[in-house]
């Protein structure tokens, strides 16, 4: 029944329905009105989702991204592909009663305007989402197969930055933007890592940098001196929601050009693929960054391994793609080589001595 605490002048309930508690002002002080809030509030508990089990689309996706997504680098990133997924799907629609006729309405949508990699990745969300829901928080899975609706993916290209070509990208960045496109050249790291890098993950004592990196994870990259020189060379940023923020620019709309923390999106990616174009660079994305840096040390170091512990893969065989580098020195050292151009080589030698 309605109670009213002290102090106030309006009646409250407070009951508890399988355990849970569901507490509240009735809003009136009237106790005939108060009595009939409480009844439609107990109505409207017993369909809470949190009672029933019966979790909406988006609250699927929603409470995923409140539990988990927000607290990785990739959030951003999760939440635009929660989005393409509600554009697609009913987000209305009990999560329960997806079916896979349901999943291949949202795979075909989706590949007519976006790649197939693209595509796979929000279905590999969804499925983390509803595994999440159905874990945590006792809802009731559907019957799909998200496996069998992906989509091969070609092998990932590697496109590497040629000396020329960064060359003239240099040329026409903006100079607030070099040390950020820098730091990417010479660490490997993703646009992600980079942007959410601190000054707090910075030790110079111990020469070593904390990335954060996907999945949540973290991971030591060694601070080499060519790094640590460009890091002691930023300017910081003063403003309290950036300063903590390693890598920022110069806000070129107010007058006081304060410096913000750079994202992976918006204004300062434009300018990225601007400088791009006026280099006349053509089909480089930032991630070949990340490329460039394995390419160059794979070449000079031919340590497949080492690589793929500096690109934090868990796997050396993700790091395979790499290996033409590899393949190509061992091309030109065979070019300079022939068992029986050295044959014929020797005996024109002999030949001439004879003479």
């Amino acid at each position: 029944m309605p109670y009213r605490p002290k102090g106030s002048r309006f009646w409250h309930f407070d009951f508890q329905i399988r355990g849970r508690r569901f507490h509240g002002s009735c809003g009136t002080d009237d106790y005939e009105e108060a009595k009939a809030v409480e009844a439609a509030e107990r109505v409207k508990a017993r369909a809470a989702p949190e009672i029933t089990k019966r979790f909406t689309l988006s609250q699927a996706l929603g409470t995923y991204w409140t539990d988990i997504c927000q607290h990785q680098s990739s959030a951003s990133t999760a939440r635009s592909q929660s989005a393409m997924i509600l554009s697609v799907m009913d987000g209305k629609a009990p999560m329960a009663d997806i079916t896979n006729a349901d999943i291949m309405k949202f795979v075909a949508r989706r590949r007519a305007v976006a790649a197939n990699a693209t595509v796979n990745r929000q279905l590999q969300l969804l499925g983390r989402a509803l595994r999440h829901m159905a874990r945590v928080h006792g809802a009731e899975m559907p019957n799909i197969d998200l496996r069998r609706a992906e989509n091969a993916e070609p092998d990932e290209r590697v496109r590497e930055l040629t000396q020329a070509e960064q060359a003239r990208l240099f040329e026409h960045l903006r100079s607030d933007l070099k040390p950020f496109v820098t730091f990417a050249l010479l660490t490997g790291a993703r646009l992600a890592t980079v942007c959410d890098l601190k000054w707090a993950d910075i030790d110079h004592h111990e020469r070593r940098i904390l990335f954060r990196v996907k999945g949540g994870k973290q991971m030591r990259f060694p601070l080499s001196r060519e790094v640590a020189a460009l890091l002691s060379a930023l300017p910081r940023a003063t403003l309290p929601d950036h300063r903590e923020y390693v890598f920022t620019y110069e806000d070129q709309l107010r007058k006081d050009r304060p410096r913000k923390r750079i994202v992976g999106s918006g204004g300062m990616m434009q300018d990225f693929r601007e400088a791009l174009a006026a280099a006349e660079i053509r089909d480089f994305r930032f991630h070949d960054l990340r490329h460039t840096f394995a390419t160059r040390l794979l070449r000079q170091t031919g340590n497949l391994k080492l690589v793929s512990r500096l690109l934090g893969h868990a796997d050396v065989t993700t790091t395979t793609r790499y290996a033409h580098v590899l393949d190509q020195d061992l091309a030109e050292a065979l070019d300079g080589f022939s068992v029986l151009g050295g044959t014929e080589s020797r005996r024109n030698s002999r030949s001439d001595r004879k003479r």
